[in-house]
């Protein structure tokens, strides 16, 4: 459904609240169907906050943005797919290993998308975040 929302009905980006409504859907969806992704959206956002100058913003699309020095650097959407921003050289080092996609909307770009499917997938997320977060 994400996918296909971003792909194919992205003009509902320009409708005032409609992705932030949106993502607070994919929230209650993950809290009812996917508790270990709640779980890990939850332990990446307590883990993140305690990175030296981070702080929690909401995201302009919905879901939990992080920032440094008022730059967002990552955000994750309500069904636990964590954007990072990085180089686009280190970018593409983590897409070409499998340990990322492309981000799901800009594609080959400096910015990569991550799934937190359980707690698990918060520490290599966390290191990725703490990467960005000093190039912000």
């Amino acid at each position: 459904m994400f996918r296909f929302v971003v792909r194919h009905l992205r003009w509902l980006a320009r409708v005032p609240f409609a992705p932030q409504f949106f993502d607070a859907l994919l929230l209650a969806w993950t809290a009812l169907f996917h508790r270990k992704r709640l779980h890990a959206i939850e332990s990446l956002e307590a883990g993140a906050l305690q990175l030296p100058g981070v702080g929690r913003t909401t995201h302009r699309f919905g879901g939990i943005g992080f920032e440094r020095d008022g730059r967002e650097f990552a955000h994750v959407h309500g069904n636990g797919l964590l954007d990072i921003l990085l180089t686009r050289e280190r970018a593409s080092e983590l897409v070409a290993a499998a340990q990322a996609e492309p981000h799901h909307v800009f594609g080959p770009s400096a910015w990569i998308s991550l799934w937190l499917r359980t707690p698990d997938d918060c520490g290599p997320a966390l290191l990725l975040m703490q990467e960005a977060a000093s190039a912000a």
